[in-house]
């Protein structure tokens, strides 16, 4: 992963050595446990915090072995065979596949180009048709290759790129009943609801920025793609991707959402720099620079997970700005108040009764002497 550890520079080279170092024996401890079964805590806690880390797992060699096997998926794990031609969506597999080039490294002769594809269609179908109520999304096959999806296609590739079909599908179909299961269902609400976590979240850090965002009406449709591809389908350099797996599979399923936050709070200068207006600001929301700090976004992306904790993060209101309006020589007002529940809780005071019969009784006085006059008249 060459292009990852270059950007640490001399200091940092010393660092991913020892880095190294430290995975390589924690693969040997982990392919010690495979014969006892699941590994034990202590294993998945050092493989989740290198993950974390800078850097992330290093490269693929370390990721083949620790991926797998902090998801308690043995080496020779394989999935039930099928006519991957019978599955459901066998037709939209093919065409979401036929459309993944661009993440086919150039120069890959045209037999290994068809020989990748017939492998992301096995791993997609296999892990779907392992049970009826998984369905296909385009995104599924990003995550698979690395994994690949259009959706499910995306994730699909990514993991094939790692762990090669067998392993590809094994993960992905455990991947279903967890981190992904919410982008399986027959529609997207559940993917929606995710979505709808990222402006509340930002909210909490940058009252703003979310206010600029709702108000602009953008909606949390450009975050689509990073929720369910994992960023795979907008992030061009493949160990960029690699490394947001090495996060997102040893995290907890809302990950993604966190990086989210993460990410347009760190561009918050860039978003606010446009017309708040919904084409504007969804096209720079959605357009992701590819030099983003790898490094410092996953830390804020944790940091916001440790506050906000999924149980929490669910239940965030979206923080409004405090509207002040300045009213010559009484100061200041703040209409973020409840003025109305304010004024009546003073009216109900001893003081506020009697002001309230003073009014009273001189507008009373008032009325009595204008309809006098006009009798009088």
């Amino acid at each position: 992963s060459s292009g990852i550890n270059a950007e640490y520079g001399e200091d940092g080279v010393a660092r991913q050595k020892e880095k190294a170092l430290h995975l390589s024996q924690l693969v040997d401890r982990a392919s010690e446990c495979i014969p006892r079964g699941a590994i034990c805590d202590e294993i998945r806690d050092e493989i989740r915090a290198l993950a974390l880390s800078e850097g992330g797992l290093l490269c693929n060699e370390y990721r083949r072995v620790l991926w797998p096997r902090f998801l308690d998926i043995k080496p020779d794990s394989i999935l039930t065979e099928c006519d991957i031609t019978e599955f459901r969506d066998f037709t939209q597999v093919c065409l979401d596949v036929h459309r993944c080039n661009s993440r086919i490294k150039r120069g890959t002769s045209a037999a290994k180009v068809r020989a990748i594809k017939d492998s992301l269609k096995n791993v997609i179908c296999k892990s779907l048709d392992e049970k009826p109520n998984r369905h296909y999304y385009q995104g599924y096959h990003d995550v698979s290759l690395t994994p690949p999806y259009q959706g499910y296609h995306d994730v699909s590739l990514t993991l094939y790129y790692v762990l090669g079909e067998r392993l590809a599908g094994v993960l992905m179909s455990r991947l279903c009943t967890s981190h992904l299961s919410s982008h399986i269902r027959q529609n997207l609400d559940e993917t929606s609801a995710q979505m709808g976590l990222i402006v509340p979240l930002v909210s909490q850090k940058s009252v703003d920025l979310a206010d600029f965002i709702q108000q602009s009406e953008a909606g949390t449709m450009f975050s689509l793609s990073w929720i369910i591809t994992w960023f795979a389908y907008v992030m061009t350099d493949e160990d960029v991707i690699y490394r947001l797996y090495d996060v997102f599979l040893t995290s907890p399923p809302l990950m993604p959402v966190y990086m989210s936050a993460a990410i347009v709070l760190h561009r918050k200068r860039d978003i606010m720099a446009v017309e708040c207006e919904l084409s504007s600001v969804h096209q720079v929301l959605h357009r992701l620079p590819q030099d983003l700090p790898l490094d410092m976004l996953i830390r804020h992306a944790c940091d916001l997970l440790q506050e906000f904790p999924p149980a929490v993060i669910k239940t965030l209101p979206v923080k409004q700005l405090e509207v002040i309006l300045k009213v010559p020589r009484f100061g200041y007002l703040d209409w973020s108040k409840d003025w109305g529940k304010m004024l009546i809780e003073t009216l109900n005071t001893p003081a506020g009764i009697a002001i309230t019969s003073s009014v009273l009784v001189g507008f009373a006085a008032f009325m009595v002497s204008v309809y006098a006059g006009r009798l009088h008249f």
